[in-house]
């Protein structure tokens, strides 16, 4: 494995490389039909409820379907809670500060300000982030929205209906994923519990609160423009700046692509729709075809992987929020334009702002997930000790193995992501990206190997290794793990530790000595190999 480079990368361009590209994305699967499905299902009943029963906000609640579904029933469920929680407290903190800013611009922007602040601040340091960013994101638009609204009386009412128009699209979606989506494989054990409700770094790290005064800073500035220029079409602008705002810069455009992706095809799907499709339409049941069909592409892309699923949601977002105005289809195509200028200006101005201001870079993201990708794995290489017993080596490596995983996982959300960065940098930056990315995925192959040390079988040799020739193998895993550390730690490159060689030795010498052989020391060969 190669030292971890610290020099900055290089402009790239979009990786939506090629056909090829974009036909395994969008390759079927069972899951994916099935998830597929049941968001059509869902969105079809949310039409058709509200219009029967004169639901307000129907482009919301048909909505819900696609913001509120996951990959499992548990995550589901956990998003459906949340969500209604956080919307439960945002619309009540909405309506109390209306108390003080319905009339009175000069508190009412403040006000919005420091909602946003406070709850992307939250969703920064708090292990449960999403309900701070869902109750700060309530109240800024709530409250941007409030002078539009005639009287105080009908202001509350849109709120409360507003609610109810949320939460049982959210409750629809969980019930209709609970009875048809099937149980994730495998259990849910050894998943590493939270230690505390904030992140380890919460109070320390001013990138948190340099995130948030970014997020507050995009958004308030677009929602001033479009109020000063009395052009309040456009408020997806500040939707935009609150929604795509991420980790790092790349992460935060790749999302904005996305974003302003979907809502071109989801848009381009309401022109159609409004055109040519609404002026022959006489009864529900051909608006529920059309919703159908819109749903079924938007879901198909919603249920791809990270990299496209966001764009799946816009085509949702970009197609009801365009069709329906009240409760029947709109013929209006200034709401297609007014919802793609605003996408696209939010999308410039977050650009902007993430890109000039305290920079977060994505190389840097991906460096510390590798990092402790390879600290973990050092930690994992190191069990099982002569001294412990089987059982609690056991329950150890299953933590750590989850940790690593997760770890790894991240590092290769971030490698994916480093294209998105338009970043200057002195020559030889992509070589220093492609250098990281090239020890990610060499760090990967010793991981592989060393959870195969802790399957049953493996425990078992290990039981019946002779004494000495378990203070050989722990002494060259230890071995192994200094070297390991060596790769997270080290900015330079350097020969592999002469430890590592002696203790090779000593153990190649001993095993022989004493006869063994059998699958184990095959894996641990294997690894000091691959860590070489």
């Amino acid at each position: 494995m190669s030292a971890i480079s610290a020099t900055a990368p290089e402009p790239a361009f979009l990786p939506f490389a090629s056909l090829a590209w974009f036909k395994h994305q969008l390759a079927p699967t069972p899951e994916r039909a099935r998830r597929t499905a049941i968001m059509v299902a869902a969105a079809v009943l949310c039409v058709i409820i509200s219009m029967t029963l004169q639901v307000p906000e129907l482009s919301v609640t048909a909505y819900m379907p696609f913001f509120m579904s996951k990959e499992s029933k548990f995550l589901t469920t956990v998003t459906g809670v949340i969500g209604l929680i956080g919307l439960t407290i945002g619309i009540g903190a909405s309506l109390l500060l209306y108390k003080f800013t319905y009339g009175h611009p000069e508190l009412r922007i403040p006000g919005m300000a420091m909602a946003l602040f406070l709850g992307m601040y939250v969703s920064r340091i708090f292990v449960l982030g999403p309900l701070g960013f869902l109750i700060g994101f309530v109240v800024a638009v709530s409250q941007s929205v409030g002078e539009a609204v005639p009287s105080p009386e009908l202001l509350v009412r849109g709120l409360l209906w507003l609610w109810v128009a949320i939460a049982y699209g959210a409750g629809l979606t969980v019930v209709l994923n609970l009875l048809f989506l099937p149980d994730a494989p495998g259990p849910r054990a050894h998943l590493p519990k939270p230690k505390s409700f904030f992140v380890s770094d919460a109070f320390t790290n001013p990138a948190h609160v340099h995130f948030a005064l970014k997020v507050t800073f995009a958004a308030m500035f677009c929602y001033i423009f479009y109020m000063a220029i009395d052009w309040s079409g456009i408020h997806t602008a500040l939707i935009t700046c609150t929604f795509i705002a991420l980790e790092s810069t790349g992460a935060t455009l790749h999302k904005g692509v996305l974003r302003i992706g979907g809502c071109v095809i989801g848009g381009a799907l309401a022109l159609f729709t409004i055109v040519f499709l609404m002026p022959h339409m006489d009864t529900i049941a051909s608006l529920i075809v059309v919703v159908a069909c819109a749903s079924a592409i938007a879901g198909w892309v919603a249920t791809g992987s990270e990299l496209i699923s966001y764009g799946g949601l816009q085509i949702a977002f970009a197609f009801f929020y365009s069709v329906f105005q009240g409760y029947a289809p709109d013929t209006d195509l200034d709401n297609v334009r007014n919802r793609v200028v605003g996408i696209l200006f939010g999308l410039i101005v977050t650009g902007l702002v993430f890109r000039y201001i305290w920079p977060e870079r994505t190389i840097d993201r991906l460096r510390a997930a590798l990092r402790a990708a390879l600290q973990q794995l050092a930690r994992l290489v190191e069990i099982p000790r002569p001294e412990t017993s089987i059982e609690a080596a056991k329950a150890e490596a299953h933590g750590l193995i989850a940790e690593t995983s997760k770890s790894f996982e991240q590092a290769r959300r971030y490698a994916d992501l480093t294209a998105f960065e338009f970043e200057e940098s002195p020559g030889g930056g992509r070589m220093a990206v492609e250098n990281t990315e090239s020890t990610l995925s060499r760090a990967e192959r010793p991981f592989v190997t060393a959870t195969s040390l802790f399957s049953d079988h493996a425990l078992d040799e290990w039981q019946q290794l002779p004494p000495a020739a378990r203070i050989a193998e722990s002494e060259l895993r230890n071995a192994v793990a200094k070297r390991v550390e060596h790769v997270a730690t080290s900015d330079t490159l350097e020969d592999a530790d002469p430890n590592l060689s002696i203790a090779f030795a000593r153990w190649t010498e001993t095993m022989q000595a004493l006869q063994v052989k059998n699958s184990r020391v095959a894996l641990v060969s294997q690894i000091v190999t691959e860590v070489q």
